[in-house]
C-alpha cells in the first residue's frame, strides 16, 4: 500500500476524502437509473364509433383534430366489418367491440341514425365504455344514440339544429340547449351540426392538453376556433319561417333551389313543378297562413306576394311569400323570407 509522509516525519495509509467518495457514489447511482429502461408516457386514446350511414364530417373531422394532437386515434363497429357512409364512401374500421383495446375518450358521430340508435349491442357497448372511458363525446345526431344509451338522462346537450324540436320532444329528461355549438357535462359533451364536432374535438384537447395546444392545433388546421362557443346554426332566422300544413295540388314536385341568411334574416327558394297556376299556389299558401294566430297580414302587395307581421312570440318579425314563374314549363320559384325589424 503506498505511503504518505507527514509533516512530523511519519508515515500514513493514503485515502479518499469523504466528499470524494459521495461523488463517486452519486455517479453511480446515475449510472445505474441510466441503465434502466425509460417508460413510455402513454399516449391519450380515442375510439370512434362507426356504422353504416354514418356522417362523413362527423367522425373524420374530429379524427384530424385529435391525430394534430398526436391522440392515438383508432375506429370501431360492431363486428369490425366494413361499413357505409351516409354518401357511399366505404370506410374499414380498426377493431370490433370484441377485440378494441381500452380507449380514454369515445366519440359518436351523427348521420342516419334511426337503425344504430337502436341497436341494443350499441347502446350496451356505450354504457360499458361510459364506466371506462374519461370522456364521450357525440357530434351532430349522434346525441340521439347517447340519449337512446340513458347516458344524457338529467344532462343538457345539443344536436343538429334541424334535430332539435324532435329531440326535445322524445328525450324529456334531457335539457337541451339550442344556443351553445357545444354542451360539456364533464364527461359526456355533446356538439351541434357537422363541423360542430371540430369545436367540440378542440375543446376536449384543451381539457386535455391546455387550451394553448389547442389553439395551436386549430391555427395549423386554418381553423377559426371561438373556445367561448363561435357560430351557431340553430340561432340563424329560418328558425322562425312558419311551419305550416299546405294542401298543395296533387304531382306538385318540389326543389330546393337555395337556403342562406343569418341570425336576423333568412330567404329560401324553391322550384315547383306543376300544372297548377301560380296563383293557385299561393292561394294554397295563404289558406295555411290563416290558421296561423301568430302571423298576421301586414300589406297585400300583388297577388302573387304577401307580407306577415308577427305577433304574441313572434313580434318584430315578418315573413314574405312571392311566386314567380320559372324558365322551365309548369315551374315556379317559390320564395320564403323572413326577417327581424331593425
Amino acid at each position: 500500500m503506498n505511503k504518505l509522509t507527514t509533516f512530523t516525519g511519519q508515515t500514513r495509509p493514503d485515502f479518499i476524502s469523504p466528499l470524494r467518495a459521495l461523488r463517486w457514489l452519486g455517479l453511480a447511482l446515475i449510472l445505474q437509473l441510466l441503465a434502466l429502461p425509460v417508460q413510455a408516457e402513454q399516449p391519450f386514446k380515442v375510439a370512434i364509433l362507426l356504422f353504416d350511414e354514418v356522417q362523413i364530417i362527423d367522425f373524420a373531422a374530429p379524427y384530424e383534430v385529435f391525430g394534430q394532437a398526436k391522440f392515438e386515434v383508432f375506429t370501431v363497429s360492431a363486428d369490425g366489418k366494413a361499413v357505409t357512409t351516409v354518401m357511399g364512401l366505404s370506410v374499414n374500421p380498426t377493431y370490433s367491440f370484441a377485440n378494441m383495446p381500452d380507449a380514454d375518450a369515445i366519440l359518436v358521430p351523427g348521420g342516419n341514425t334511426g337503425t344504430v340508435m337502436q341497436d341494443k349491442q350499441v347502446l350496451s357497448w356505450l354504457n360499458a365504455q361510459q364506466k371506462k372511458a374519461g370522456h364521450i363525446l357525440s357530434v351532430c345526431t349522434g346525441a340521439h344514440i347517447l340519449a337512446e344509451s340513458g347516458l344524457l338522462n338529467g344532462k343538457a346537450a345539443t344536436t343538429f339544429h334541424r334535430a332539435i324540436d324532435g329531440f326535445a320532444n322524445a328525450y324529456p329528461a334531457i335539457s337541451v340547449q339550442r344556443q351553445q355549438r357545444f354542451v360539456d357535462n364533464g364527461q359526456i359533451i355533446t356538439s351541434a351540426g357537422l363541423s360542430s364536432g371540430i369545436d367540440a374535438s378542440l375543446h376536449l384537447v384543451s381539457k386535455v392538453l391546455g387550451e394553448d395546444k389547442a389553439r395551436t392545433v386549430a391555427l395549423h388546421l386554418e381553423y377559426d376556433w371561438d373556445p367561448n362557443g363561435g357560430f351557431v346554426r340553430a340561432n340563424m332566422a329560418d328558425r322562425m319561417l312558419p311551419h305550416n300544413d299546405y294542401n298543395w295540388p296533387d304531382g306538385i314536385v318540389f326543389n330546393r333551389i337555395s337556403a342562406f341568411g343569418d341570425e336576423q334574416h333568412w330567404q329560401v327558394s324553391y322550384q315547383a313543378k306543376t300544372s297548377a297556376s301560380a296563383q293557385q299556389l299561393m292561394d294554397v299558401y295563404n289558406a295555411a297562413m290563416a290558421k296561423h294566430a301568430d302571423w298576421q297580414v301586414k300589406t297585400t302587395g300583388s297577388a302573387l306576394r304577401q307580407e306577415w307581421r308577427g305577433a304574441a312570440d313572434n313580434q318584430g318579425w315578418f315573413t314574405t311569400a312571392a311566386i314567380s314563374a320559372d324558365t322551365a314549363a309548369d315551374s315556379y320559384v317559390i320564395t320564403l323570407q323572413v326577417y327581424q325589424e331593425p
